[in-house]
């Protein structure tokens, strides 16, 4: 790409005139240069270096001559950002918004407020598991690719789902979740079920809450715990099937959905709340580490599950990212 195409395709970023092509190539190109993933494996030394050179890459695009005939030109009553040229302006734009980073360490897409996209794939029979930034869990099993943001914005929590996931949906009314899967739409507000796409069909079982399937073509179907319909791709239609569903071992084999313990020892069921949150956990009084408990955390989210522990020892508690505390009251 020129230099004269790249200031272009800036500056229509800026006056939000790309189309979908542009604006990919534009972000692949914002990832190239502020690779956060990367960046954290440096130490503090090179990260500095690395930024230093960023930042006098940019700055080099604008001293140019045209830069200096303009900064001449500002000796009129003209303001002097008027006087530069398009390819200086953007070029100044960039600059500031990459010192802004430098100096404040505020990410690029941040600034831009551009949408992260992730995506995980699962070619093997292992069941893999993804948590995503609002606390949801997807358990993407063989053959399947899940497309999500890093970090969701707006009304709405969307991804895409190809093949088969089973989902643990955080619960949050003001922000419902939306799974794209071919020509199917599912929406929840906090709930678990399962998606099975196939070559003609999609099947969708209701483990917990509500669930709500529409379709271009196809009337909306409400479905409840137990329930199940399926989506047919060549009549684009929705059929809710009248048999309840009694697969539910077969839909979370292979996964941590169950949370179920009758009489087991704390330090155990502390162990899998790690192990399905991914987080690590201390208890300041080790005297509850060897008392057993019966409970069910199926479905909880981290919060609810910690919470449920802490009224049963009477303590309190605290999430801080992937760490939490269980705590005497004070």
């Amino acid at each position: 790409m020129q230099q004269k195409d790249f200031d272009k395709l800036i500056e229509k970023y800026l006056n939000n005139e790309l189309d979908k092509t542009e604006k990919d190539n534009l972000e692949l190109w914002i990832r190239h240069i502020t690779d956060e993933a990367a960046a954290e494996e440096l130490r503090e030394t090179e990260q500095k270096e690395r930024g230093e050179r960023i930042f006098k890459a940019l700055g080099e695009r604008i001293n140019s001559p045209e830069q200096a005939v303009s900064i001449a030109q500002s000796q009129n009553k003209v303001p002097l950002f008027r006087k530069l040229s398009p390819a200086v302006k953007i070029a100044a734009t960039v600059l500031l918004v990459c010192s802004l980073i430098f100096c404040f360490h505020t990410p690029l897409f941040e600034v831009l407020n551009i949408r992260q996209i992730l995506s995980v794939s699962n070619s093997g029979r292992q069941i893999t598991k993804t948590i995503l930034s609002d606390g949801s869990i997807v358990w993407l099993k063989g053959d399947s690719e899940l497309i999500y943001p890093v970090k969701f914005k707006g009304n709405l929590r969307n991804v895409d789902l190809k093949g088969e996931a089973l989902f643990e949906i955080a619960k949050d009314p003001a922000h419902p979740f939306e799974i794209h899967c071919a020509g199917l739409k599912t929406r929840v507000l906090g709930t678990s079920f399962n998606i099975r796409h196939t070559s003609h069909k999609i099947e969708v079982n209701v483990l917990t809450g509500r669930v709500f399937l529409s379709s271009a073509k196809s009337a909306p179907v409400i479905l409840h715990p137990y329930q199940k319909a399926v989506y047919l791709e060549q009549k684009k239609t929705i059929v809710k099937q009248a048999e309840p569903v009694l697969e539910v071992a077969s839909l979370t084999r292979g996964t941590e959905y169950m949370m179920q313990f009758n009489d087991a020892r704390v330090a155990d069921v502390l162990q899998r709340i790690e192990n399905k949150f991914e987080v690590q956990i201390t208890v300041t009084n080790k005297r509850i580490i060897n008392n057993r408990v019966t409970a069910d955390f199926t479905d909880q989210s981290l919060q609810n599950t910690i919470s449920m522990m802490s009224d049963v020892f009477n303590m309190d508690f605290r999430i801080d990212g992937q760490s939490v505390t269980l705590e005497d009251k004070s």
